[in-house]
Parts: C-alpha cells; structure tokens; sequence
C-alpha cells in the first residue's frame, strides 16, 4: 500500500491529465482509449517543447501504450473518488430480440481539476482528446508518426521519446496551381 500511496503522490500530472480526458470526454473511454490518448498526448507535447507532459516512462502493451504504473495509479484514483469504473452496457438485436450486451468497463470522472498543468500542456490534451474523441482508428490519420514509433516498439519495452523530423505542407492558390506558401509543421 505504501508503493502505491508513493506512486500516486509522485505522479501528479498524470492523474491531472487522466482527469482533465476523462471529464472532456465522460462515459467513453476504457482502459486502451484513455491510454492512448494519454501517450499520444505526451507525444504531441514532446513534439513541439521536447519534453514530456507527465515524465511517466510508456511500455507498448498488446492493446495500446501503458504508461508504467498505470493500474496502480488508476486504484488509488478509484479509492479516493476521484475515477469511477462503469459498466458499459449496449442495446444489441440478436434473433429479432433486443437485448442489453455488456460493451466493457468506462471510465468517469467529477473530481475538480488538477491546477498543475501549464497552458501548452492543457492545450496539447486538449488537442488530442478533440481529436480522437474516443474514435482510436482516427489515430493512424493524425498521429501516424506516434503510431508507427509506438508499434515498431518491441512488446514489452520502454516507448522511447523520439523527435521526428518537421515535415513540408504545400499550399497551392486555387486559381493558379502554384505554390505560394511552403510550411513546415
């Protein structure tokens, strides 16, 4: 108990993160969604200020990156209130008769927020949960890059933070099919 209780006081941001998705986004994310938007927001930030939102290590798990501790972090939340663990339960038609159908577990949270995250971290969560919004096949359309360093990732290992190299965005007038403005992003 007393590894766990250290594992929650040390990982602050982490918990503000998981609050901030889970009451942007209530009722919709299990495990693999939450964590997924939690690494790809770590990724995002990284991307643009070369550091880590939370500084929590991500291990590539089967179903998605797990930053490490995670379940520890996610039952000390649950024992003081602030994550629930719900049941998803969905309508489904089988035989011509509808029936309730267990989905699997969801996370919610009414806990206040956390006031440790700085303006680009909250902006770079908040970029990312807009963005996915629970629909994890959108991650390989506008995170291709995080997907890909996090799937080359031996199973098991340590996801390591990566700088990608900026990538060149043509923009063309529309009358003329010339390029007038050649970005970087």
């Amino acid at each position: 108990m007393r590894h766990t209780q250290g594992i929650y006081e040390d990982s602050v941001k982490l918990r503000a993160m998981i609050i901030f998705i889970l009451r942007k986004l209530p009722g919709k994310l299990n495990r693999v969604a939450l964590c997924k938007n939690l690494y790809y927001s770590e990724m995002h930030h990284f991307q643009k200020h070369g550091k880590s939102i939370s500084g929590a290590d991500y291990m590539h798990i089967e179903a998605s990156p797990v930053p490490r501790h995670f379940n520890e972090i996610i039952a000390a939340m649950v024992a003081k209130g602030e994550v629930r663990v719900v049941p998803h339960v969905a309508p489904e038609v089988i035989e011509g008769r509808q029936i309730m159908v267990l989905r699997g577990m969801v996370f919610e949270s009414d806990a206040p927020l956390l006031n440790v995250l700085g303006r680009d971290e909250l902006r770079a969560v908040r970029m990312v949960s807009s963005t996915l919004q629970n629909e994890m096949n959108l991650e390989t359309r506008y995170f291709p890059q995080y997907y890909q360093h996090y799937v080359q990732t031996g199973l098991y290992e340590v996801i390591p933070n990566v700088t990608f190299p900026k990538r060149p965005h043509l923009q063309f007038k529309a009358w003329s099919r010339k390029i007038y403005r050649l970005m970087w992003q």
